[in-house]
């Protein structure tokens, strides 16, 4: 409720807010802040471009491999299952899991392994071009961005497959905005 209310007084107030900051705060830390907001910015379109761009790819896969395997409906699936990618860690199993072991029970073991196949290439495709991608989009390290993904992972679950380029991203924009050497320099007490 707190959180909500802030936000919500927050953004009533933010140019007034910004404006009281710009007054408070030396023109070092606003010139620094300035470019750490607008690399942020440029780093949250970028992560929701690559996003769309692995959606994308992943339905045209899928289509493919459903028209090849002759599914009725092959187009309203495909797009229906690219839409349920935006799911972290679930993704498009969601929709390939449960349908694999359908069409297992009721014996049509030919769509079964069609699908699982096809499930492995959309699998394997998101694995290898996510982190380039991604990488590609906000501006980032391919192997560092494979590195967050996989230490977020690791340390919250699939919420840390956002929170781990997230946070790669904010201290890349800290260290190119040399936030870290001014607060540096600051703590030695020497002049910035």
């Amino acid at each position: 409720i707190f959180s909500l209310l802030a936000t919500f007084f927050i953004s009533k107030d933010w140019y007034h807010l910004s404006a009281m900051g710009g007054k408070i705060l030396p023109q070092k830390a606003k010139t620094s802040g300035k470019t750490v907001f607008a690399d942020l910015k440029k780093a949250l379109f970028g992560f929701i471009k690559a996003q769309l761009t692995l959606i994308s790819i992943t339905t045209v896969i899928i289509l493919i491999g459903l028209l090849i395997l002759r599914v009725d409906y092959a187009i309203t699936i495909a797009l229906a299952t690219g839409i349920v990618d935006i799911i972290p860690y679930l993704g498009t199993g969601a929709v390939f899991v449960p349908w694999i072991i359908y069409a297992s029970i009721s014996g049509d073991m030919g769509l079964a392994i069609g699908l699982g196949v096809l499930y492995i290439i959309v699998l394997v495709q998101r694995q290898i071009m996510e982190p380039k991608i991604l990488s590609s989009s906000i501006g980032l390290d391919p192997l560092a961005t494979l590195i967050a993904l996989f230490a977020g992972f690791k340390l919250i679950g699939f919420l840390g497959l956002i929170v781990g380029p997230v946070t790669l991203v904010i201290i890349t924009t800290l260290k190119r905005a040399n936030v870290f050497h001014d607060v540096w320099v600051f703590i030695k007490g020497r002049e910035v």
